[in-house]
């Protein structure tokens, strides 16, 4: 149980962290509205996930798993409009939260009794 609560904290704090991120960039002009708006969905569709991972609904790992793959598609054509190049460190540290969140959820989901 404590690995679902986890996920779903972790996953909720993230999803938060990106479409607030999202906001941001789009009020300081640094990514189009419609950039903005997609990865602020993308956001909001990791945290209502996250609500229904402790209770071990398959469908919301699933879902889970697709956000965090379009965020991280999403977080590289941002990059590519903000900066006009991929900061590697950046995904790779995107990468390795995603896997650890999608690591503790499958855990808790489909190992954990």
């Amino acid at each position: 149980m404590l690995t679902l609560l986890l996920a779903g904290f972790f996953a909720l704090v993230y999803g938060a962290l990106t479409a607030f991120a999202a906001l941001k960039a789009m009020r300081q002009q640094q990514i189009s509205p419609g950039a903005a708006a997609l990865t602020g969905f993308i956001g909001i569709i990791i945290m209502l996930s996250a609500l229904f991972i402790p209770f071990r609904i398959y469908l919301a790992f699933y879902v889970l798993v697709a956000g965090l793959i379009a965020m991280l598609v999403a977080a590289v054509r941002n990059g590519l409009a903000m900066h006009g190049k991929i900061n590697p460190k950046h995904h790779i540290a995107r990468f390795i939260i995603s896997l650890a969140i999608a690591g503790l959820a499958f855990s808790g989901i489909f190992i954990t009794p």
